[in-house]
């Protein structure tokens, strides 16, 4: 049997763990073990962020790089905030606490490759994902992070 080598626009899956439920913030997984790929050290996603709206902060045991496609806002990393738009490229480093931020007037589009993340999270463990979730997404209602 061969190895699967493309993922279609039909074929991706939506409901990865940034995904929100009224999908304010979508979660596309592409390149994953759920769309059938055999990858041993890297997945590959879009994250969409509507206006207004930010990612769950977060943190995972791998490093994770963005590169942002389309709108601007600002990626939330550790205690420190950075402005990005298109064209920007990103590192959230191993176990930092980050979320991204949409403060602009459209759809804040981000490419996300990440390792493959098998070791366990500290210090709450099991997850239901990979990702340890430190606060839930929704519309930016200036609380800080903790």
């Amino acid at each position: 049997m061969d190895e699967r080598v493309v993922v279609y626009p039909e074929e991706v899956l939506e409901g990865a763990p940034m995904q929100r439920p009224d999908r304010a913030v979508r979660d596309l997984k592409l390149i994953y073990p759920e769309t059938g790929f055999e990858a041993m050290t890297l997945c590959l996603g879009v994250v969409e962020i509507e206006p207004g709206h930010h990612s769950p902060l977060h943190r995972h045991n791998c490093e994770e790089v963005y590169y942002v496609v389309q709108g601007s806002g600002e990626l939330e990393s550790g205690d420190r905030r950075y402005p990005i738009r298109a064209g920007c490229a990103v590192l959230n480093r191993p176990k930092v606490p980050h979320r991204v931020h949409n403060t602009g007037d459209e759809t804040l589009r981000l490419i996300v490759v990440a390792g493959i993340m098998l070791v366990p999270l500290l210090p709450r463990w099991p997850t239901p994902s990979p990702y340890e979730i430190l606060e839930g997404s929704s519309a930016d209602t200036g609380s800080a992070a903790s």
